[in-house]
């Protein structure tokens, strides 16, 4: 993506939609339902972790971030959302003690979200928000050391900002996201992370 690609994409963004005055795009926000699609540059929490009886070191930068969410707000309380996440990420990691610097196994981490957001300075182009959410998150390796699929409960903790016009806006947002999982033997598996989403949503519906 170039970097006029990108300039005219902010641009368009951050104007009012096309035919409309910024009174008519205030007074026509939030919308029903929005979907958001991001990605971003998460970093794990704990690069040194022992699993299978063996020390392993991980490559703390996650690969393949995607995450897609679905929010609605509240007919009575319109600058609080109510939605759901889904998300994934990679992380690289090998036994302290192998010959080299290449890596051994991945550890691949999806998790599913209820969440809540809650919007301040509603109606106008930039809208501040924090949320946070609660759900299941799962970790495996296919054939390494982690045994089966391991998972729990994850917690996350957003803050973030939006700019946004009638129907479409762009989002950054600092994300935590506190995952201790055990896999089928019982073994725990930390694969908290924290880092920048950048996100495209989408606004549909009217109030």
């Amino acid at each position: 993506m170039n970097r006029s690609f990108l300039v005219l994409l902010l641009a368009g963004t951050a104007l009012p939609a096309m035919g409309q005055s910024p009174e008519e795009t205030e007074r026509r926000q939030p919308n029903t339902f929005a979907l958001t699609i991001k990605t971003g540059d998460l970093t794990l929490v704990d690069d040194s972790q022992t699993i299978s009886g063996n020390d392993r070191v991980f490559d703390r930068s996650a690969g393949s971030v995607f995450a897609i969410e679905g929010e609605g707000r509240l007919e009575r309380e319109e600058n609080l959302s109510l939605g759901g996440e889904i998300m994934r990420y990679r992380n690289l990691f090998r036994r302290t003690s192998a010959t080299g610097a290449g890596f051994e196994d991945t550890m691949y981490t999806h998790a599913f979200l209820v969440k809540s957001k809650y919007y301040f300075r509603l109606g106008k182009a930039l809208q501040p928000y924090v949320g946070g959410g609660i759900g299941t998150v799962w970790a495996h390796d296919f054939s390494g050391p982690i045994h089966g699929f391991a998972d729990g409960l994850g917690y996350q903790g957003v803050l973030g900002m939006l700019l946004r016009t009638d129907r479409v806006g762009m989002r950054v947002e600092y994300m935590y996201l506190h995952a201790r999982v055990a896999d089928n033997n019982g073994e725990r598996i930390d694969a908290s992370s924290r880092g920048l989403f950048v996100g495209l949503s989408f606004f549909f519906g009217r109030r």
